[in-house]
């Protein structure tokens, strides 16, 4: 017999919560329908797409399918220490900068200079907020592996 309980630090912190699973299962089927839709736009279409629709059809299916799979995972793996939050909020990151990039590149060939103030301003806003989340979640991720440390360091009773 053992005076240490059956479990580990990392079981401890590795658990997700409810609401986290939940969030996990609507990001998941967002970005799966989000895929599935515009494959379908895409392969229904009459004729052949210009090259600039391919490429952001392209990449909203891409998009999608990683919001799918970054869910799965986590669903699936039970993300160690906040590991789930490091790569939701990088992959936020990416699609805020590349989503926002592209809408200043269309609102500057297309529109006029208010929509171009525009694109940029919410494309700022956006990428602002995901480099929060991915600042908040990498020092959560380094709370959580301080905290195993000290656990796995401190000796039995």
């Amino acid at each position: 017999m053992t005076d240490r309980p059956g479990y580990t630090p990392q079981d401890v912190l590795r658990d997700v919560s409810l609401t986290r699973r939940i969030g996990h299962v609507v990001a998941g089927l967002g970005g799966l329908a989000m895929a599935v839709l515009v494959g379908a736009l895409w392969v229904t279409e009459p004729g052949p797409l210009p090259v600039r629709t391919r490429l952001a059809f392209g990449a909203v299916i891409l998009l999608g399918l990683a919001w799918a799979g970054v869910a799965g995972w986590a669903l699936a793996r039970r993300p160690l220490f906040a590991a789930d939050r490091v790569i939701a909020a990088g992959l936020a990151l990416t699609a805020s900068v590349s989503v926002g990039g592209a809408t200043v590149a269309v609102a500057a060939t297309q529109a006029g200079t208010a929509a171009v103030l525009t694109a940029v301003g919410v494309g700022t806003v956006l990428v602002a907020a995901a480099a929060v989340a991915l600042v908040r979640a990498r020092a959560h991720r380094r709370r959580l592996l301080d905290h195993a440390r000290r656990l796995e360091a401190t000796p039995p009773d």
